[in-house]
């Protein structure tokens, strides 16, 4: 059992680290034997889960990243469901028993429907000699999946992400009848148009102040996996001129890991609450009075915006605040409820995977402080977060909140800030109009050292564009 366990151990846990796009080390011997694989699953540490593995003196876990579909070796197996098939009939034709079966439907209620599947779908299955099952998974997206660990009579839960690659592309356009028609023009992601809007909307009016033949720069992260991209990351730079006057932002993230944008001056774009209080890859639901809820499936309200991310992706406080609830709902799944400084405001976070370090009812946070990481539970169809925004006991749009601005660049940050907003307008003015978007070398990005300010400290620039 030992064995079989470390095996799902590391088939299961193994890539869970939200905070970096890497997979985690698995190799090496020695450690605590005492340990076994529900209090390791329970405990949700990787430092844990890796000792685990060494204690048992052999390396188990292959170098490439492991995930429900592509697990290398003879183990874990795909399962397909065929047309007119049940998730039930799948797996009794691989000879799993009826008792295994019901046991992993009723844990994977909360969580989803697994008497409800399509033709074609992909599952991950385990199953041992005697026709036990040790464990399913499945993807969520191309880059989260979940797999249901058997933990003694039951099945344990466990998130996962695939390795992703982080390419810095920029590109310049001209404005002619709209944003997302220029966008598509030059063949750039169309998600970058909410995203400048998170960043400039809270002054300029993206629907009615833009004007055709004011111009746009953006330097952005593209995110790739096996070669192919899968979405758009963050903003690092953007100008906008319009109607002659440009507006400019860039990202900066001090050494305690909050991350804002500012204008040259380092004066806070955002406000005292983010509209967005994550990396995300597009809006997949809008705040509305009357939605078709994808898993009650009927008309309801939505008093929140989703963005969708993948799992794992740190989720930051909208505001200064205090934590009201870090609990779970069965329709919020893990969720946190803050009130903020200004006591007219509270935020919520539903369906988070987990919590950060720390986060309980009564914390205090500050703007940008990481509360959480994305997650799929309670009603949820995929990763995303529902963010929330009441004001004085009501819910209101998070999109459209007029708010006063947030703190400016520190004094003590100014030098470093200032270096860093040079090495990309450099980038950002060295760009063709109306071109298609263009890679950025690293190499030219370590090769922009010469400006009136400091050298940038390599913590405060993000890993890709380092200069040192």
């Amino acid at each position: 059992m030992a064995l079989t366990g470390a095996v799902l151990l590391v088939w299961g846990v193994g890539v869970n680290n939200p905070g970096s796009d890497q997979p985690v080390p698995q190799n090496g011997m020695g450690g605590p034997a005492e340990l076994t694989l529900s209090s390791v699953i329970e405990s949700g540490s990787l430092d844990l889960q890796s000792s685990f593995l060494k204690s048992l003196s052999c390396n188990l876990a292959p170098t490439d990243q492991l995930g429900p579909l592509n697990h290398p070796g003879s183990g874990p197996q795909n399962m397909t469901i065929d047309r007119g098939q049940t998730f039930y009939e799948a797996l009794a034709a691989r000879k799993v028993g009826h008792e295994d079966i019901m046991t992993l439907v009723k844990a994977c209620k909360s969580f989803r429907n697994l008497r409800s599947v399509r033709a074609g779908e992909v599952f991950r299955i385990e199953v041992n000699e005697d026709g036990g099952l040790e464990a399913l998974g499945f993807d969520l997206d191309e880059e989260s999946y979940v797999t249901f660990v058997r933990d003694g009579d039951t099945y344990k839960r466990v998130d996962g992400t695939y390795p992703v690659q982080r390419h810095l592309k920029a590109i310049c356009g001209t404005i002619e009848n709209s944003l997302y028609a220029s966008l598509q023009k030059l063949d750039a992601p169309l998600a970058l148009a909410p995203k400048m809007n998170d960043i400039l909307g809270w002054d300029l009016d993206f629907n009615r102040d833009l004007r055709k033949g004011d111009t746009f720069r953006i330097l952005y992260q593209e995110i790739h996996k096996d070669g192919e991209v899968i979405r758009t990351g963050s903003i690092l730079g953007v100008e906008i001129i319009n109607r002659g006057i440009s507006r400019q932002a860039f990202q900066f993230t001090t050494s305690d890991g909050r991350t804002h944008y500012y204008n040259a001056e380092g004066l806070n774009l955002q406000k005292q609450l983010m509209r967005a209080p994550l990396e995300y890859s597009r809006v997949s639901s809008k705040f509305s009075y009357r939605r078709f809820h994808p898993v009650l499936k009927r008309w309801m309200p939505h008093l929140g915006v989703d963005y969708a991310a993948p799992l794992g992706t740190p989720v930051r406080a909208g505001g200064d605040g205090v934590v009201l609830a870090c609990t779970s709902k069965k329709g919020n799944g893990r969720y946190i409820q803050i009130r903020h400084t200004n006591a007219e405001y509270e935020t919520y976070y539903l369906h988070l995977s987990r919590y950060a370090k720390g986060i309980r009812k009564g914390s205090k946070v500050d703007q940008g402080q990481i509360i959480g990481y994305v997650g799929a539970t309670g009603y949820a169809t995929g990763p995303h977060l529902d963010y929330r925004v009441k004001r004085n006991g009501k819910f209101v749009n998070p999109r459209s909140l007029k708010l006063p601005a947030a703190a400016p660049v520190d004094a003590a940050l100014m030098d470093n800030f200032q270096g860093q907003a040079r090495v990309y307008l450099s980038v950002l003015e060295g760009l063709e109009l109306n071109g298609q978007p263009v890679e950025v070398p690293p190499l030219l990005m370590a090769n922009l050292d010469e400006w009136n300010g400091p050298v940038v400290s390599s913590a405060l620039l993000p890993a890709v564009i380092r200069l040192d």
